[in-house]
């Protein structure tokens, strides 16, 4: 029934049940409305349902790629340090769980969180099902889908901003290597990669699928064999095994070119920065954010909307371009 009025008068499953309960902020113009719709079809919710609807959990599920990479990224831990941080200033426990739809789908509907922090976009129609849920969703990333708070920032601007930095810099082509081609995090990469490319009329070789090192082995031995130096990862990650490829010395030798120090005149960039990187000399050139701050706030969007307020539905924050 409560899908039908929603339906009705275009409003959300959580408006009609802030409205009937009188918990939670809804304007009185709205709350009228649905309280007069509701008397004149006869509709008594069950008080059984709204005390389950209005008692807490008191938990946050965290959300993220469950996979050997994504553990060891500076990014998704970070972020978690910073939601752990605000969720416990609020009394609030945290779920880490996977970022599968099934998943997600099994903690939302058993009520076991009160929200969720989604970091990472799985794709339009997940994000969808999950609006439909009611229970208040923050992604730290951006979707068109509504009903979604985004903690974020201006990806494709950032990657073109670095592109045309170092275009400004390198003479020559450039290639981007990057993971899995149905991210919505790649396919922004490879928009604001593209425009730089576009805009200063340089030529652009683009691989994808470059999840394990061997992957990137080969990604860059074409890029190598079609004469392009200037190549940028599309995460920490991926410049990683990079540099272990071309680099090597240390424990690392050269897969790409055995027995050598490497190659030289490669010049390598990242579209996200991590401690590992950080280490190598001379710096590589990234886009550098705070994601325990991205944690942080997205975190106080998620607990500001648990408890009724309403909140923007997309802030983004800053990021440096480091060289």
């Amino acid at each position: 029934m409560i899908n039908d009025i929603a339906k009705e008068l275009g409003v959300s499953k959580t408006t009609i049940s802030r409205a009937i309960s009188g918990n939670g902020r809804v304007s009185e113009k709205t709350r009228k409305r649905i309280l007069k719709y509701t008397a004149e079809i006869g509709y008594i919710p069950n008080a059984a349902a709204r005390n389950l609807a209005t008692t807490k959990a008191k938990n946050i599920a965290f959300s993220m790629p469950l996979n050997r990479d994504s553990i060891r990224s500076d990014y998704f831990l970070e972020c978690l340090f910073g939601v752990n941080k605000k969720a416990i200033e609020a009394s609030y426990d945290v779920l880490i769980l996977g970022d599968e739809i099934d998943t997600i789908s099994r903690v939302i509907n058993s009520r076991k969180a009160d929200g969720m922090v989604l970091t990472r976009n799985i794709g339009d129609t997940a994000l969808e099902k999950l609006a439909l849920s009611g229970i208040p969703i923050v992604l730290t990333g951006s979707t068109s889908v509504p009903n979604i708070i985004q903690v974020s920032y201006d990806a494709k601007a950032a990657f073109s901003d670095l592109t045309l930095r170092l275009m400004d810099m390198w003479e020559g082509d450039f290639g981007l290597i990057v993971t899995r081609k149905e991210f919505p995090a790649n396919q922004t990469r490879v928009s604001g990669f593209s425009h730089a490319i576009t805009k200063k009329n340089r030529t652009t070789f683009i691989e994808y699928n470059a999840v394990t090192e061997d992957d990137v082995y080969r990604a860059f031995h074409r890029m190598n064999n079609n004469g392009i130096r200037n190549i940028i990862c599309g995460d920490d990650a991926v410049c990683l095994n990079l540099l272990n490829i071309i680099k090597g010395g240390g424990r690392f030798e050269s897969k790409f070119d055995p027995g050598k120090t490497g190659h030289d005149n490669i010049n390598i960039a990242s579209f996200h920065s991590s401690h590992y990187l950080e280490t190598f000399h001379p710096e590589i050139p990234v886009v550098q954010l705070d994601p325990e701050k991205l944690g942080d706030i997205a975190c106080k969007m998620l607990l500001l909307s648990i408890n009724g307020y309403e909140t923007p539905v997309t802030t983004l924050l800053d990021y440096i371009i480091r060289f």
